[in-house]
Formats: C-alpha cells, structure tokens, sequence
C-alpha cells in the first residue's frame, strides 16, 4: 500500500486503493461512501499518532486491523463490516481474549432463535396475499 516507499500511507495512497474499491461498488450497482467519510472512519479505528499518515505502528496497535485492510482490498467483507455495528466489532476485538460465560452462549443462542422466528413470521404474513385473495373468494 506504501506506493512512495515512505514508510507511511498517506491520504492519496489510502485514496488510489479506495478508488478501486469504489469501481467495484459502481460494478455492483450500490453507491459508495464517500472517500471523505471512509477516511474519518479509518482515522477513528486506526487512532494514528499523526492524522496525515498511517505508519506499521499504528496498524499493530489497532485491535481491527483487519477491518482497515478489508476497506481497501476484500469488497466482500469490507461490506460484511459496513453491515456490522461498529460497538460491536470494537467490543468483540476486545473480548477475544476473554472466555463466553455459559450465559452468554445461552443470551446469544435464544437471541439468534428469536429473530429467526421474527423472520420467518415477517416472511408468512407478507406472503399472506394468496391467503387473503383466498379468504375472499367464495368456495
């Protein structure tokens, strides 16, 4: 990513790669966040010591690395992310070390559960039109 070899992204360098994210975006007929947005985003999961560049350092100390590269490389899951709440990623760079209490397997388990019901409840009542045409029409 360091295209001048400076040791550092710069602003422009961060830009060349997003571009190209972008052509795939526009490929897939979804619009792109604006570079500016992206960046303010970048600077804010990164933390830089100095905010015109982003040096090896600072991608080491940040916990979610991973999701700085997927923005500029994997549109997959640079889209995953987008989809994700932030809090939520942070949260869980931060609890990796940490070991799932039972509770919290449970508390996710019976969550995951409810909102599958909720969906497939949505999916029954808005595919209730052929019902509703047959409730109406006379046997």
């Amino acid at each position: 990513m360091d295209l001048d070899g400076d040791g550092a992204l710069s602003m422009y360098e961060l830009e060349y790669f997003y571009e190209e994210q972008c052509q795939k975006l526009d490929n897939m007929a979804i619009e792109p966040l604006p570079f500016e947005d992206c960046l303010c985003q970048m600077l804010d999961l990164v933390k830089p010591q100095c905010d015109e560049k982003i040096t090896l350092h600072d991608l080491k100390k940040c916990k979610l690395a991973n999701v700085f590269f997927d923005t500029f490389f994997n549109i997959e899951k640079y889209l995953d992310h987008e989809q994700k709440d932030q809090f939520s990623m942070l949260r869980d760079a931060e609890n990796e070390s940490q070991e799932i209490s039972d509770w919290e397997k449970y508390a996710a388990e019976e969550y995951d559960i409810l909102v599958a019901e909720e969906a497939a409840s949505d999916q029954w009542n808005d595919g209730s039109s052929i019902s509703t045409y047959m409730a109406n029409e006379p046997f």
